[in-house]
């Protein structure tokens, strides 16, 4: 089913069954039951050779599919991740595996969404790579996962694993009602009471029903994709910055003058997400591992750690949480990293072709007022 296109009531209007169907059970049934993708488990028998790009095949679709097309226009999250078993490593810092997911359009262009990086240290041990996006879609756009592996020696390949549970590309439908990421969302209303004997209005109609279905459908987002130049020395923690022009937000985000938090539009739960790539200076070896934390209002909620054994080599995390909002707060992001006689910086930021970093929220819940119900 197509997303449904909400109308106003006029005054005087007849009231008919066709347009009940139009203006509240089509509404009610896509946003109950959202266009989405669960891809679980690669096609076995998939390797990636050194030096190379493979675009996973999936099970889920009993023919090995690999190109999987949006069925409808909208806002999606989408996530991939990637288990490989590793082949002989590179000495003495492993090697690079990337995960990048990639769109289609129905012209054939190539772009790329979102990727990630992580390093595998140990022959014949499992490295999962994991990302995720937000990002507008159109119908007829194509979603793809794809995974490379470091040139370099030795010359050796490595396994996907096959698992339901190791490899994975998933989208889910956030806004079905959004032109463009950015753009204007639709305020919340609550739908109000009905009262009995009441006369009914075409603007009860549109403050109780299409006001209402419109929000649910359009709501707030914000995407930060460019983060300005930070380093760091382990133990000091700093805010990641993040530059406007890099800024797609719908719904009243505000990036604070240094551009180290969003300030928040409106009240909801709120799916948060973060991908971002550090690199790390200083000796190689094991004892090297970062945090990149969600901060509210200044103080950290959410802590997420990984390792780089990699000196001059980006490695990268990924994130999603879900938070309880109140219009006004602030959002923002903190790194840490650990490790004797190191260095952390941010990577990426000025690459256009490659989306190695973003923090994005999407609020799923406009009319809570909290995370209990």
């Amino acid at each position: 089913m197509a997303v449904p296109v909400i109308e106003a009531w006029a005054p005087r209007e007849i009231v008919t069954a066709r347009k009940l169907n139009a203006q509240i059970r089509d509404p009610l049934r896509y946003r109950s039951d959202p266009p989405r993708l669960s891809c679980r488990g690669a096609v076995p028998g998939q390797s990636v050779t050194r030096g190379q790009q493979l675009f996973i095949r999936w099970a889920t679709t009993g023919q090995g599919g690999t190109w999987f097309t949006v069925p409808d226009t909208g806002v999606y999250v989408v996530h991939g991740s990637v288990t490989v078993k590793a082949g002989s490593v590179q000495s003495p810092g492993g090697d690079g595996v990337i995960l990048n997911i990639y769109r289609r359009s129905a012209s054939g262009q190539l772009t790329s969404l979102a990727m990630a990086r992580e390093i595998a240290q140990q022959p014949g041990d499992y490295e999962i790579v994991s990302t995720v996006t937000l990002v507008h879609l159109t119908a007829g756009d194509a979603i793809a996962a794809a995974v490379y592996l470091e040139s370099g020696t030795p010359n050796s390949s490595y396994a996907i694993q096959a698992g339901e549970w190791e490899t994975v590309l998933g989208a889910w439908m956030a806004a079905p009602g959004a032109a463009a990421l950015s753009g204007e969302a639709t305020p919340f209303v609550p739908a109000g009471d009905w009262s009995n004997q009441e006369r009914i209005t075409s603007q009860h109609m549109d403050t109780r029903i299409t006001q209402p279905m419109r929000s649910l459908l359009n709501p707030p987002r914000v995407v930060l994709r460019t983060p300005l130049p930070y380093s760091a020395a382990s133990g000091q923690a700093t805010r990641v910055r993040w530059n406007a022009s890099g800024m797609e937000q719908s719904g009243g985000w505000s990036l604070a003058r240094d551009g180290s938090t969003v300030t928040v539009p409106a009240d909801g739960v709120y799916l948060v997400a973060l991908c971002m790539a550090v690199e790390r200076d200083g000796p190689e070896g094991p004892f090297g591992s970062y945090q990149m934390n969600l901060a509210r209002n200044g103080a950290v909620v959410a802590v997420h750690q990984r390792q780089n054994t990699r000196s001059g080599y980006p490695a990268s995390i990924t994130a999603t949480d879900t938070l309880f909002l109140r219009r006004g707060e602030t959002l923002g992001v903190e790194f840490l990293g650990t490790g004797s006689g190191l260095n952390w910086r941010g990577f990426g930021a000025d690459i256009s072709d490659e989306r190695w970093n973003l923090v994005a929220a999407v609020n799923l819940a406009s009319g809570s007022s909290g995370m209990g119900g």
